[in-house]
């Protein structure tokens, strides 16, 4: 038996699976939500989160290439309506623009950063691990904690977790940089 053939039908078998577990599961939150208060209300909370699940895991499972790509696209392209929907739905409005919106989108062009930097710069995982935690702890955390003290106007919010958790994530990244370093000389040696 040809195994491309055969490990194809396994990837869509396993999609089809994934796919009827998740809508099994989107069911009984609709059903239960329904049958207790006559109404769909909550469940379109964990239904929407479902569908981001499904979006972001199916390509891992179908994709014959590009699984990384075709993941993050499904993340985001489903993340911003699933903040939208919390928002239309939580007794709290007015969040998604100035807080949600500017914080997602800055979370995927730093997910997009790293996975651009581990598929084409040809780096080792060490590297593409430092440039991770250089986003994401660094960058990100200050960002993140800049847009958040925006939207409740404080501006004299002891930060002192903030800037451990960013002086902490330098170190690591630091570190990481020294041990991809470090390997990629005794591999050249």
């Amino acid at each position: 038996m040809n195994t491309y053939y055969s490990k194809r039908d396994n990837n869509k078998k396993q999609g089809l699976i994934f796919t009827c577990l998740l809508l099994f599961l989107a069911m009984v939150c609709l059903i239960v939500n329904y049958a207790v208060n006559h109404l769909v209300s909550w469940s379109m909370y964990p239904v929407g989160a479902l569908l981001v699940i499904w979006a972001t895991v199916i390509p891992l499972l179908v994709m014959k290439k590009n699984k990384a790509t075709g993941s993050f696209l499904g993340f985001g392209i489903t993340i911003l309506p699933f903040l939208f929907l919390i928002q239309y739905l939580s007794p709290g409005k007015g969040w998604f623009i100035p807080l949600a919106l500017p914080i997602a989108l800055l979370c995927i062009a730093a997910l997009g950063i790293t996975l651009l930097a581990l598929k084409y710069l040809n780096i080792s995982k060490w590297y593409g691990a430092a440039i991770a935690v250089l986003l994401f702890g660094v960058l990100l955390n200050f960002l993140v904690g800049k847009i958040v003290d925006r939207y409740i106007n404080k501006q004299d919010i002891n930060d002192t977790a903030r800037y451990v958790t960013i002086f902490g994530s330098a170190l690591l990244t630091l570190l990481l940089g020294a041990i991809g370093y470090i390997k990629g000389r005794k591999k050249r040696i």
